[in-house]
């Protein structure tokens, strides 16, 4: 059963994720100056999503869902496996936010793109989360 609490403690792990995984995103595109449409693109989404999946990963077992369990090898597996899911969501999102946002548009459309994108990666993470790494 979800509870208030558990959504509530989750919205604010996801604004700790999503700064980490939008600011190393940022960081990496500016720095090594990748444009919107370069393949590498997917690359940064990738690395940038990598880190915050690790913060995610102790942020969620233990703060959101309070589990007091040792980090087990299925638990693990099956938050990588739903990480992959989202991954694959947020990036698909980001590809289709630049491809219909023009670059020069107010905010660059690849922020915009994984501010999206993370806003669908959220609701597939917190179900997978919920129902099949950290049930209680």
């Amino acid at each position: 059963m979800v509870n208030l609490r558990e959504i509530i403690v989750f919205f604010f792990v996801g604004i700790l994720n999503t700064s980490v995984d939008i600011g190393v995103f940022s960081i990496l595109k500016y720095v090594l100056q990748i444009p919107n449409d370069s393949p590498y693109i997917l690359i940064i989404n990738f690395v940038s999503v990598s880190i915050s999946i690790i913060v995610s990963f102790i942020a969620n077992k233990y703060g959101t869902f309070q589990s007091k369990d040792a980090i087990a090898k299925k638990e693990i597996g099956l938050f990588l496996v739903v990480n992959a899911v989202s991954f694959a969501i947020n990036s698909l999102i980001l590809i289709i936010v630049i491809g219909i946002i023009p670059s020069n548009f107010i905010i660059d459309s690849a922020i915009l793109g994984k501010l999206f994108g993370t806003g669908g990666s959220m609701i597939i993470s917190f179900i997978g989360y919920k129902v099949l790494v950290f049930k209680k």
